[in-house]
């Protein structure tokens, strides 16, 4: 009726065995070679959350804007090696013109190091 052919052939019923169970399932061990891949990923990116230390920083549009212009005409592949080529002309900048005011920022580096340190310890305390 739906299908223009006839169908010559029919549901094998025949009685079959069970098939036999070469590798029962165990929670230590996973499953299958994807399952073991699927684990390791996991975990490699869990260990490089815990490892790689960033921070998220909010800008302005115009200012995002702007950095994305710079991204694009400078050799760098990510943002964050423009912010610290930024970064490391004006310390230049800094030392050339003012050693104490160099002093001070690096101070400055540190103690916002170190209280991020204590942060995260705090963290890590509380779970």
């Amino acid at each position: 009726m739906f299908g223009k052919t006839k169908r010559t052939h029919s549901a094998d019923m025949s009685y079959k065995p069970d098939v036999q169970i070469e590798q029962t399932y165990q929670s230590t061990t996973p499953a299958s070679s994807v399952a073991k891949a699927e684990i390791a990923h996991a975990a490699s990116v869990t260990a490089k959350a815990n490892t790689d230390a960033r921070k998220t920083m909010r800008i302005p549009e115009e200012q995002f804007y702007e950095l994305q212009a710079l991204l694009e005409l400078s050799s760098n592949k990510y943002i964050y090696e423009l912010i610290a080529e930024l970064t490391d002309a004006r310390v230049r900048e800094i030392a050339k013109d003012d050693p104490e005011m160099l002093r001070s920022y690096q101070s400055i580096v540190t103690r916002i190091r170190q209280t991020d340190q204590r942060k995260k310890s705090r963290k890590t305390t509380k779970k």
